[in-house]
C-alpha cells in the first residue's frame, strides 16, 4: 500500500494480527513503514541495480519521521556509490552478507538484534550477553529454526538447577532476540523464514506466557 507517511499515520496504525503490513511512503520513493505484530519499523524497501533492498532504518519509537527519510536517502546513496548500507552509522550485521533467505544461527541473530538496537542499556546488553553467550554458548551455530521445544524445556530445567530466576532470564533473553529477528528476516514475499510461533515444532516458551 501507497501512503504519505506522517507522525499521525505511524502512531495510529494498527499492529497486525499476523505476517508483515508495508506502507511505502508517497514522499520519498524506496522508503517504508513495516508493520508487524509487535513492532513498527521504518525501512528502505527499494529496488536497485536489479537488486532488492529490503533493509532497516530504525525503529519508529527511536528516530523521528524526518530523520529516518533522511537516513534512508543516506543508505540509498551509499548502495548507489558501493559503500556499505550503513556507511556512517552502525556496522551492517554479518547475516546481510550470507544468501538470501537463509534462517539465521542464534549467534548471527544475537549480532543482528544487538546491532540494531544501539541505544540498548550498556547493562541490558551485559545482561543479554550473559544469558545468550554463556548459558545459551552451546547453540550459538544452531539455525533459529532447529532450536525446539524439548531443547527449551530441558534448557530451562538444566538452568534451574542453579537458579530458576536465572532460567527464566535466559528464556526472556531468547524470546527477545527471536521475536525481533522473526519479524527481520523475510523473503521477498515478506513472509517469516523463521518458522512461526504457532508452528508445532516451535518454542512456546510455556514458562514466560508474559514476557516479552
Amino acid at each position: 500500500m501507497k501512503v504519505k507517511l506522517s507522525k499521525k499515520f505511524v502512531d495510529s496504525v494498527a499492529y497486525t494480527s499476523s505476517g508483515t503490513d508495508i506502507y511505502m511512503d508517497e514522499v520519498l520513493t524506496g522508503f517504508a513503514l513495516r508493520v508487524g505484530k509487535q513492532s513498527k519499523r521504518y525501512t528502505l524497501h527499494k529496488r536497485i541495480n536489479g537488486k532488492l533492498y529490503r533493509d532497516e532504518v530504525e525503529e519508529t519509537h527511536l528516530i523521528t519521521l524526518t530523520e529516518a527519510r533522511e537516513k534512508a536517502s543516506t543508505m540509498m546513496v551509499n548502495i548507489k556509490k558501493g559503500l556499505d548500507v550503513y556507511d556512517s552509522y552502525h556496522a551492517t550485521p554479518k547475516i546481510k552478507d550470507t544468501p538470501d533467505f537463509n534462517v539465521p544461527t542464534l549467534n548471527e541473530a544475537y549480532i543482528y538484534f544487538k546491532s540494531m538496537k544501539p541505544n540498548l542499556a550498556s547493562r541490558t546488553v551485559e545482561t543479554y550477553d550473559q544469558q545468550i553467550l554463556g548459558r545459551l554458548d552451546d547453540w550459538l551455530e544452531v539455525s533459529l529454526n532447529d532450536i525446539t521445544k524439548t531443547m527449551i524445556s530441558e534448557k530451562h530445567k538444566q538452568i534451574s538447577k542453579s537458579s530458576p530466576a536465572q532460567a527464566n532470564a535466559t528464556m526472556r533473553a531468547l524470546r527477545s532476540v527471536w521475536n525481533y529477528c522473526q519479524d527481520s528476516f523475510l523473503d521477498d514475499d515478506e513472509e517469516y523464514i523463521i518458522k512461526d510461533r504457532k508452528h508445532p515444532t516451535i518454542p512456546s516458551f510455556p514458562h514466560l506466557k508474559n514476557a516479552r
